[in-house]
């Protein structure tokens, strides 16, 4: 029985893609440290480190069309531990005016020098920029008037990648495996965390957007983060739909080596055996077998199947021990109990482990 669980279970992931939200232990939301626009200039000497909107796009005729890029950083390690796993991060900003009405697409690189924010206001609504003083960033410079960049209109990395920014009011982007990857960086390595510059394809004029900063009196930028504790468990996803609710697995307890962790199980189908399915990381988007039915196991696996588990009145339980000298690894356990669907097999959500 095992090793039929097991194949079908196997053969069954690697079938379709989908998407799905995430449900994690807990989230944060940052406003930004500090946030400015690169307002394109021969000179270096406009900015608006202070002001309460920052650009991203081309201005218009009118303005002479230049560019102007977004800069925004947050200190992710002052409120998530150490040692943490990112489960999902998405930007959460607001635009306040454009001359454009469509989305435009808008690329989100690392930026590799530091830089400073400044306090200088620009007059009007800030588009022209102002003059720069001491300790702002333009163009040319990553602080002026003495430090520059390496490169005009800023030092940056290759697009890490890229979200609609809206013509007006509010836009929050979906998580995605390359902003959780930059999310993750920055916690584990602070002093290397110099933020994000938005751009455009910047071919275009009268595309610029500009964006609250964290001077605006409201809707200030923030990036909301949810994560994993060293030693925390979660519960993640939806469960397969079963007898009109969904297979629920939670797993509980804490992490630390040698502890031995409950996994149970309720709503599964029933009468019925299945098996807890283990596997060194998971797929945070997941992949659709059939509506409302996700995997979040990784497609490549390896998968560790548990012992068979007898399902009685919907509730089965089981426990994992943690095992001891493995610190930061995240686990992911996902249940499989068989039944009479087309599919014969339905699955649990996932249930996370990240070892302390």
């Amino acid at each position: 029985m095992t090793t039929s669980l097991a194949k079908l279970s196997l053969v069954t992931i690697a079938i379709v893609t989908g998407s799905v939200s995430a449900i994690a232990q807990s989230t944060v939301s940052i406003v930004t440290t500090k946030d400015t626009t690169l307002y394109e200039s021969t000179s270096g000497s406009l900015a608006n480190g202070g002001g309460r909107g920052m650009f991203c796009g081309r201005v218009g005729p009118g303005g002479g069309g230049g560019k102007r890029r977004t800069m925004v950083q947050w200190n992710i390690a002052s409120s998530v531990p150490a040692g943490s796993k990112i489960l999902s991060a998405s930007f959460d900003m607001w635009v306040e005016q454009s001359p454009a009405f469509l989305p435009i697409v808008t690329e989100v690189h690392r930026i590799t020098t530091n830089w400073s924010e400044g306090n200088n206001v620009a007059p009007g609504n800030g588009g022209a920029g102002g003059p720069a003083g001491n300790g702002e960033s333009t163009w040319l410079h990553s602080n002026y008037p003495s430090q520059f960049w390496t490169n005009v209109g800023g030092d940056f990395a290759p697009t890490s990648f890229t979200f609609d920014l809206p013509g007006i009011g509010p836009f929050v982007t979906p998580s995605n495996a390359a902003i959780v990857a930059d999310v993750q960086n920055m916690l584990d390595n602070p002093a290397g965390n110099f933020g994000w510059l938005f751009k455009t394809d910047e071919l275009l004029n009268s595309t610029a957007r500009r964006i609250n900063t964290r001077e605006a009196l409201a809707l200030n930028p923030k990036l909301v983060i949810t994560y994993l504790a060293p030693g925390e468990v979660a519960n993640y996803g939806v469960g397969w739909p079963v007898n009109g609710g969904t297979f629920q697995l939670n797993v509980s307890g804490t992490a630390n080596g040698g502890a031995a962790l409950p996994i149970t199980w309720t709503n599964a189908p029933t009468p019925s055996v299945g098996i807890n399915f283990f596997s060194i990381g998971y797929d945070p988007i997941g992949t659709t077998l059939l509506p409302g039915s996700v995997l979040y196991l990784p497609l490549l696996g390896p998968h560790i199947a548990g012992p068979t588990l007898i399902v009685s009145g919907g509730s089965a339980s089981s426990s994992f021990t943690v095992p001891n000298g493995f610190p930061g690894f995240l686990i992911a356990v996902q249940g499989a109990a068989l039944d009479a669907t087309p599919l014969s097999i339905s699955m649990s959500n996932a249930g996370l482990i990240w070892t302390n």
